[in-house]
């Protein structure tokens, strides 16, 4: 906007007593107090993101399933319970304990381990997925506030602009046809400034739904900036550096190792546990009691004895596990598919998140270097010309609706670049840059 700001210079100066502007200047710094203490808290990208990651009701979620896979641990390194027998009919009283063979015990083990590495992966795959997602709400929010803040200043400059106007059309500089013209052009920028507000709003509300609304004021603002971050990394490197950091990746890839211990542990359940244990029998008649009670312990030699040894043990003669050791076989393949799937999902995810950022990089720079410059020069040449006489209003306000439009496009375009940024991080799941 800033149009017409030469007039001023025909202005006369305006004139005050020493007393009022003393007063005038308080007054202002009182109202500047005022307005500071009721500015609302802004809150960086940095600050968001902590706020989120603390509270986050799905990651607390996806947290307890490492706990869940820790107690899963504890499960698989028990070992089994001994028995305890009496047999009242010969007075026998026995321990017995069942032992664990063929490496049952450290391939369970190994498998829950696994296991619970696969939680942790899984929750820092979460962690990307919900950041990502934060982060594309945030970049809404700081292009909603940097369109509010444009249109907030072209209202301003533009009503600068028809005041001026009035006063040139009272000195019968302007036609009263071309000041009604340039008046009406007010309710175009405030149309702007209310579609703008109301898209920050939307976009706060979006940020404050996914942070938590116990964790963020009703009113707030986001502080950052909308410029083209450079990215140093070319594509080969990123691709390998998703590939040693993505969690999804490293989750399949630990699955794999499990499907491992898995059929390791369906191999040692082919051997049987053997029972050993010992016992003490004694017989005889030397027990007193009353006659219904002999039936217990029946009359006879006085005999004692004591036996240590393998007291049972299953026969693997028909079922030797063979089901299971050839599922788990199964899922070995099939972890080891999907780890090749993971991988090539991987790469194809940062190849096509690279090329999107590279196209609006490219876009970002068209702006810059080229349409920005050209709307700008076109606006000062149709501004020239209006004041001058050469040009009608009409073309002077094309240009200023052109060079406005352009303005919002070139906004609209760096969060295009953030948002295809925080993209390329998501899939290669590491920042990208400095």
């Amino acid at each position: 906007m800033r149009r017409f700001e030469n007039v001023l210079n025909r202005l006369p100066a305006i004139r005050v007593g020493s007393g009022r502007f003393f007063a005038l200047t308080a007054l202002l710094a009182v109202s500047l107090c005022q307005a500071a203490f009721a500015q609302p808290p802004s809150f960086t990208w940095d600050e968001i993101r902590d706020k989120f990651l603390l509270t986050n009701p799905t990651l607390q979620a996806q947290a307890q399933s490492i706990e869940s896979s820790r107690a899963s641990e504890i499960t698989a390194g028990l070992r089994p319970n001994p028995q305890f027998q009496n047999d009242t009919s010969s007075a026998t009283i026995g321990i017995y304990q069942e032992f664990e063979v063929a490496g049952k015990r450290p391939a369970r083990l190994e498998s829950a381990r696994l296991g619970t590495s696969i939680a942790r992966t899984d929750f820092a795959n979460a962690r990307r997925t919900l950041i990502f997602h934060l982060r594309q709400a945030f970049v809404a929010a700081l292009l909603a506030k940097s369109d509010l803040d444009f249109a907030q200043k072209n209202l301003v400059d533009y009503q600068k602009a028809v005041d001026l106007n009035r006063l040139m059309l009272q000195q019968g500089t302007i036609s009263r046809g071309s000041f009604l013209k340039i008046e009406l052009q007010t309710l175009q920028l405030q149309t702007d400034l209310s579609d703008a507000t109301l898209a920050w709003k939307t976009a706060k509300a979006t940020l404050r739904a996914l942070v938590g609304p116990s964790n963020l004021p009703q009113e707030f603002e986001v502080q950052g900036d909308l410029r083209a971050i450079p990215l140093e990394k070319s594509l080969s490197e990123l691709q390998q550096l998703a590939l040693s950091s993505r969690p999804d990746l490293k989750s399949s890839e630990t699955n794999r190792e499990k499907a491992l211990a898995d059929l390791d542990l369906a191999r040692a359940n082919r051997w049987p546990n053997p029972t050993i244990g010992t016992s003490f029998l004694h017989s005889g008649n030397e027990i007193g009691g009353p006659s219904w009670f002999q039936p217990f312990y029946p009359k006879g030699g006085v005999a004692n004895g004591m036996g240590l040894g393998v007291a049972s043990f299953s026969v693997p003669l028909f079922n030797r596990n063979q089901g299971e050791v050839a599922r788990a076989r199964s899922e070995q393949l099939r972890a080891d598919f999907l780890v090749q799937a993971a991988r090539n999902q991987v790469l194809e995810e940062v190849e096509t998140a690279y090329a999107s950022l590279e196209s609006s990089r490219d876009r970002v720079r068209l702006y810059e270097e080229t349409y920005l410059t050209q709307a700008k020069e076109s606006l000062d040449i149709e501004e020239f010309s209006f004041r001058n006489g050469a040009a009608s209003i009409l073309d002077f306000l094309d240009a200023e609706r052109t060079y406005r439009a352009l303005e919002l496009a070139y906004r609209q375009q760096l969060a295009i670049y953030l948002s295809n940024l925080a993209q390329l991080e998501a899939a290669v799941g590491a920042p990208v840059t400095p």
